[in-house]
């Protein structure tokens, strides 16, 4: 069979490849179009092209001036894809930029990139039965006021932490009350916020974001009440997380996440 006779192979992560090919792809673009819905709501520059899409709100997020690579760079496309990718947050603003990979990547510390680990993706599918223990002293109520959503707001900040938001009270604009998209949850304990959840649904995915729970409030159900609200608003749809090592058993063992693969997260500051 000569050159010209082959056919052309699916790889998985051509751009008209569909979003359920696979898991890991569903994840991917799931991921990519979260933190992009997050910056149309907040004004943010956008960029996407065939390798990567990336988000820059301007300003320290902590987590939202983000980029995702959106399919396996060959090595001699690499660097030059990280550059573009420099070449984009440096033209302005402030706050360090994240780097999303769901496969291993080269080393960019000579870049000046500090490695943040390999966050696991996890991912459930649609129509599973949801196991709801709330325990007897938390009230999960939905953010529907600017008020509720700065609280909302202060609490993911505090108990992440998510470093150099100012002030903690404006990591969202309030007009993301008013999209469609997002839904934030707050569980209070004695009238008191002791943790928070996001949920937002892109690429006919339901995606858990920033879900936390204040340092001296864990290991008394709240989280998994949490998310267990959110899976319970969409549960005709998949869901897809990405989340620490700490949070992971609960969601696998008791919410039936399977384990897909783990990102390689890297961080840049501004130059």
């Amino acid at each position: 069979m000569t050159t010209e006779t082959m056919p052309v192979l699916e790889t998985g992560w051509e751009p008209d490849t569909p979003a359920d090919d696979t898991l890991l792809r569903r994840g991917v673009l799931a991921l990519a179009a979260t933190w992009e819905a997050t910056g149309e709501v907040d004004g943010a520059r956008l960029y996407r092209d065939d390798r990567f899409a990336a988000v820059d709100l301007g300003r320290p997020t902590g987590l939202f001036n983000s980029a995702t690579l959106l399919w396996p760079l060959p090595d001699e496309q690499f660097h030059s894809t990280v550059e573009r990718i420099e070449r984009f947050y440096d033209a302005g603003g402030a706050g360090t930029a994240l780097l999303w990979c769901p496969w291993p990547t080269p080393d960019l510390t000579g870049r000046g990139w500090v490695l943040q680990g390999h966050p696991p993706l996890l991912y459930r599918p649609a129509g599973l039965p949801v196991e709801r223990r709330q325990p007897d002293d938390l009230s999960v109520t939905e953010v529907t006021t600017e008020d509720a959503l700065a609280e909302w707001c202060a609490v993911a900040v505090g108990a992440f932490p998510l470093t150099g938001v100012d002030p903690p009270t404006g990591l969202f604009d309030p007009a993301i009350l008013e999209d469609e998209r997002f839904r934030f949850v707050t569980g209070h304990v004695g009238g008191r916020a002791v943790g928070v959840g996001c949920q937002v649904v892109v690429q006919g995915t339901n995606v858990l974001l920033l879900s936390t729970v204040r340092p001296e409030d864990r290991g008394r159900g709240y989280y998994a009440a949490l998310v267990a609200d959110r899976l319970a608003r969409a549960p005709h749809l998949p869901s897809v997380t990405i989340v620490s090592d700490d949070s992971r058993p609960a969601l696998v063992g008791r919410f039936g996440f399977l384990p897909v693969t783990r990102f390689t997260l890297w961080e840049r500051p501004r130059p």
